[in-house]
């Protein structure tokens, strides 16, 4: 069986899911940053038509409408900014798969900071705590590495121990047994005695040369 290959540590269970709930609320703001900002527009857009109504503020209109622009400018970049957010999730999630620790380690410092910034308190905290958990995933996956393909023994995804599966049969099976050493036979009594005897051992007759 090969459950040994697919192994993956607790760590990158838990980084990836920080991930994906960091990818969660980055499409949500994002679709909620980039649709109010496209409203807020509109708000003003309409504002600009009725403008020219009021009275006494004819001549201030333009300005006044432009400064009302800015808020929803930035609106439109935060919403712009989760989305691309969600995808770059995406991407470090896929180096995590892959076991490219250190890279995604990386790519998260500096969406954690961007997320922070621009994405939101909460997908700058699931970023953070991810963040942190890659320094023991790091060191593990260094150890293992140090210690072979394989790890230790009795470790998920480490190979059988000799003393428990497919240990050499001993050196003594299978061997033939010594053939026992040819002797004369007395033909009197039929006692087996040495080569070398001339006479029998027990009744003593005269063996044949």
């Amino acid at each position: 069986m090969n459950a040994g290959y697919n192994y993956e540590p607790p760590e990158a269970q838990s980084i990836k899911s920080m991930l994906h709930i960091a990818r969660i609320f980055a499409i949500i703001f994002g679709i909620l940053f980039f649709l109010g900002g496209l409203a807020y527009v509109a708000w003003i857009a309409y504002l600009a038509s009725v403008c020219s109504t009021f009275v006494g503020i004819d001549a201030y209109c333009g300005g006044f409408l432009i400064g009302y622009l800015i808020f929803p400018l930035f609106i439109l970049i935060w919403g712009i900014f989760d989305v691309i957010l969600y995808i770059k999730m995406k991407s470090i999630e896929a180096m995590v798969n892959a076991r490219q620790y250190q890279q995604a380690k990386s790519a998260t410092l500096i969406w954690m900071i961007l997320g922070f910034i621009l994405g939101g308190i909460i997908i700058g905290v699931l970023l953070l705590i991810a963040y942190i958990k890659f320094d023991p995933l790091i060191n593990a996956a260094r150890g293992q590495g140090a210690q072979g393909q394989w790890g230790q023994p009795g470790q998920m995804g480490a190979p059988p121990q000799q003393a428990q599966w497919g240990a050499p049969a001993p050196a003594t099976w299978g061997q033939p047994t010594a053939a026992p050493a040819a002797g004369k036979m007395c033909a009197s009594c039929g006692t087996p005695n040495a080569m070398g005897a001339q006479f029998c051992a027990k009744c003593g007759a005269a063996l044949p040369p």
